[in-house]
């Protein structure tokens, strides 16, 4: 019996069992399906995070004082440290400014409404990835003069105004100690991003002034709240930051003291990745078990499909098959029903991964490589699966068979 005849055998025996060769499959389906969502939906997670460090900012990063170290005064960052680390890693950063903001209420209609005034300059766009919907952005002029101007979110204009139209139109902030009148001369829309700010966020609207603007109404002086900066795409993020943390040490004479700290959106892109790997793993193998259940499953029924077929196996021996024959035959069986029940269990996989990405919102990934996997396991299950029953069936002395009632 040559290849291609024991494949029609195969598929005839399988054919006369149907309903015992789809619940043998069963296992092999829920196998390959559980095995084909996980793989599929932990990619289009990782797709989405890493479009959401792209709306954030991959190249973002904070520097600010470590306050479990207890600072003193000297500690404390400057202006002056930001003009320092401007000096000396210029080609490696896209913009760096001092980190400035403060909490306010603005009265709209029919309440108060939580807004973070946030101090920019004119380079602050290359590191609040907003895209400007009206007006004009923040300039250096506007910095210079100190000019009571703002730039507010579509959302917030909506909120107190009922209304986008809003440029030319005046803003009232009250920060508690002290309040403010800014003219609106731009209107932006924030990336829907699920990050929010870097170390932490609210939901409070975001209103940009001139930094200038915001330090004269607050009382800043030299002392900042921390640094705020971003790094050109392909230069490595956490090695940058640790060496400007290292020249603020020397600037402050505090070398060791780990007295600053660095967040950076590449660091926290690490963590995650990190933390969804591991339960990508642990899901994955747990779906995977059901594929070695699956497994001695066919086992079972080819062992009971060769205790069925006993007197069929004497009269092959009898007629001239050789052992390889019969070996060949049960162990292509094996491998049909394995690989059938791959393909049904693949098709399940990518209908149920598309209907829950679309759920909860997430980009689907199905790679040819995990389906090409996933169908190569299906059919290694087969093969080992297949092994003992076909063996059995080869050995069986063809008298002996052809007594079997």
């Amino acid at each position: 019996m040559n290849f291609l005849e024991s494949i029609k055998v195969a598929i005839g025996a399988i054919w006369v069992n149907k309903l015992r060769s789809l619940l043998t499959m069963l296992g092999i389906i829920i196998g390959i399906s559980s095995v084909i969502t996980v793989v599929t939906l932990g990619e289009g997670s990782q797709s989405a995070i890493d479009q959401e460090f792209e709306k954030f900012g991959a190249g973002r990063a904070y520097i600010g004082t470590n306050w479990r170290e207890n600072p003193t005064r000297k500690d404390r960052l400057t202006k002056s440290d930001v003009e320092a680390l401007n000096r000396a890693f210029h080609d490696e950063l896209s913009a760096i400014i001092p980190s400035l903001s403060e909490d306010g209420k603005v009265k709209s209609k029919s309440d108060l409404v939580s807004v973070r005034l946030v101090g920019a300059h004119e380079d602050y766009d290359k590191i609040e990835k907003n895209e400007l919907v009206k007006g004009r952005y923040i300039t250096k002029s506007d910095v210079k003069s100190k000019r009571s101007i703002a730039i507010i979110d579509e959302r917030a204009a909506l909120d107190v105004f009922g209304r986008t139209n809003v440029l030319g139109e005046s803003v009232n902030i009250d920060m508690g100690y002290t309040s403010g009148s800014f003219v609106i001369v731009g209107l932006f829309e924030e990336p829907k991003s699920t990050l929010g700010d870097l170390g932490g966020g609210d939901n409070a609207y975001k209103i940009y002034v001139p930094i200038s603007t915001l330090e004269k109404m607050i009382g800043m002086g030299e002392t900042i709240w921390g640094i705020e900066l971003n790094i050109k795409s392909g230069i490595n993020a956490r090695e940058t930051t640790d060496k400007m943390i290292k020249l603020l040490e020397r600037r402050h004479s505090n070398m060791g003291d780990e007295k600053y700290r660095a967040y950076t959106a590449e660091g926290e892109m690490e963590s995650i990745n990190k933390v969804t790997g591991i339960v990508r793993a642990v899901v994955g193998a747990i779906a995977a078990i059901s594929l070695v259940v699956g497994g001695i499953g066919v086992m079972n029924i080819m062992l009971v499909s060769v205790t069925e077929r006993t007197r069929e196996i004497g009269i092959r021996k009898a007629i001239g098959a050789k052992r390889r024959d019969i070996l060949l035959q049960f162990l292509v069986e094996s491998v049909i029903i394995s690989a059938i029940g791959g393909i049904i269990g693949t098709g399940i996989g990518v209908i149920i991964s598309f209907g829950i990405a679309k759920l909860i919102k997430i980009p689907p990934r199905v790679s040819l490589l995990t389906i090409m996997i996933a169908w190569t396991f299906s059919g290694g299950i087969g093969i080992i699966s297949g092994i003992y029953p076909a063996n059995k069936a080869s050995k069986l002395d063809p008298i002996e068979a052809l007594r079997y009632e």
